[in-house]
């Protein structure tokens, strides 16, 4: 009698297992389930800004440059106080202009014996201001070291006083730049407007230039600013 011939033992291919491996290896990410795309979005770490000091002495150095007649040079001052993050108020401000003459006036009466018209040119301004904070940020200084900066409008009625006496009312406008230098100080730096009512339908426009430096103390803590 034939025996019949011995089992053997059964053997899988490896073939399709290392091609089914390599094909989820190959898979783009999404696929496996990314956790931040599946909810729709990518995931941003937003940090918040330092602790804020609610009281704000600042200083500076001004110019007036568009008077062809005279130029100004301005020593400022003022104090401000911080709501919040987002909120301020410059409750006073203002500024001392040292006029330097172009000498455009005189040229004018002595090679054409003209006499132009005096608008009147700008020696103090007294401002207070509503100021709006909505961006911070923070800036790569020669790729070494971070500073923090935000951007701020403000916006407020003005006075001045110019050298032949009068005292027109109007209202100011612009943009600051604030960069942190520590906890206690910031460099700032203002561009605004400033638009005077001289007379009916007469509104004279002056732009401000200043740099200042600011001094900022009052700190809330941490609860208190959430």
């Amino acid at each position: 009698m034939k025996r019949p011939p011995p089992a053997r033992a059964s053997r899988l291919s490896p073939g399709p297992w290392l091609g089914a491996v390599a094909l989820l290896l190959l898979l783009p990410r999404p696929a496996l389930g990314d956790p931040a795309t599946a909810q729709g979005g990518e995931l941003y770490s937003i940090e918040k800004r330092r602790l804020m000091g609610h009281h704000e002495l600042s200083i500076g150095v001004a110019a007036l440059p568009m008077d062809a007649f005279g130029k100004g040079i301005a020593l400022q001052g003022g104090y401000s106080y911080h709501f919040n993050h987002l909120v301020g108020w410059e409750i006073i401000g203002g500024a001392y202009s040292f006029v330097l003459s172009t000498g455009l006036r005189e040229d004018l009466r002595t090679r054409f014996d003209a006499e132009p018209e005096r608008e009147g040119e700008i020696k103090a301004l007294l401002h207070s201001n509503v100021v709006i904070k909505p961006l911070y940020g923070k800036l790569a200084f020669l790729n070494d070291s971070l500073l923090a900066a935000e951007l701020a409008f403000s916006a407020g009625p003005t006075v001045g006083l110019f050298d032949d006496g009068s005292r027109p009312v109007g209202l100011n406008a612009g943009v600051g730049l604030r960069l942190f230098l520590g906890p206690y100080f910031s460099l700032r730096v203002d561009v605004r407007d400033y638009a005077f009512v001289a007379s009916l339908g007469d509104i004279r426009n002056h732009l401000y230039l200043s740099l200042g430096l600011g001094l900022t103390f009052g700190f809330a803590d941490a609860d208190e600013e959430e």
